[in-house]
């Protein structure tokens, strides 16, 4: 099905909180996550955190991706229902994820509810933790550029660098899908 009339949803883009981020993922950021592991060593001068539920199919990988300034309109948003992908902003400078909740188990739905598309705003050296199909595009640099770390899963990895040219797609636990064809409608961020 092919909408032959794209129009612009404008979404504000607010800072992210550990309570704002909840429908999305986990916030990371400059304190451990439900201290009090035992491990034995350094116990004087580490305070060691709970294990990042990361979660993956077939192998990991780790990646930076250097995102330049700006805010393009954004048209796409996937998901992945094998993996809970991490991005992390290294260095000096925010980035923004745009998301919008995993739906899946609500009748399958293959396309996001647009009612519920955030824009957030990570400040430095923080990050997130996907939750399982939660739909999402991939980071925006703010007014300087950041560098990204990713975890991915080697499959996704694949699928992305295998397409020849931007589409729709859905192989190696990608499911892309294009905002104007799928449901008449690009994302445009007001920022503040």
């Amino acid at each position: 099905m092919t909408i032959s009339q794209t129009k612009t949803l404008t979404i504000p883009v607010i800072d992210a909180t550990q309570e704002n981020i909840k429908p999305y993922g986990y916030l990371l950021g400059d304190d451990v996550s439900k201290p009090g592991l035992s491990i034995p060593f350094y116990q004087e001068r580490v305070l060691e955190g709970e294990n990042i539920d990361f979660s993956y199919r077939g192998t990991a990988t780790f990646r930076t991706a250097k995102i330049m300034p700006g805010y393009p309109n954004i048209i796409w948003l996937e998901r992945h229902m094998h993996m809970t992908q991490m991005f992390i902003g290294l260095g000096q400078s925010p980035f923004i994820m745009v998301m919008a909740p995993h739906n899946h188990d609500n009748d399958n739905q293959n396309v996001p509810n647009l009612n519920e598309v955030k824009a957030l705003r990570f400040p430095p050296g923080h990050g997130l933790l996907l939750h399982l199909g939660t739909w999402h595009d991939f980071p925006i640099a703010c007014e300087t550029p950041v560098v990204i770390l990713t975890a991915n899963s080697d499959e996704v990895v694949t699928a992305l660098s295998e397409m020849k040219e931007p589409g729709e797609m859905n192989q190696g636990d990608v499911y892309k899908i294009s905002l104007p064809k799928r449901l008449g409608y690009e994302i445009q961020l007001d920022v503040v």
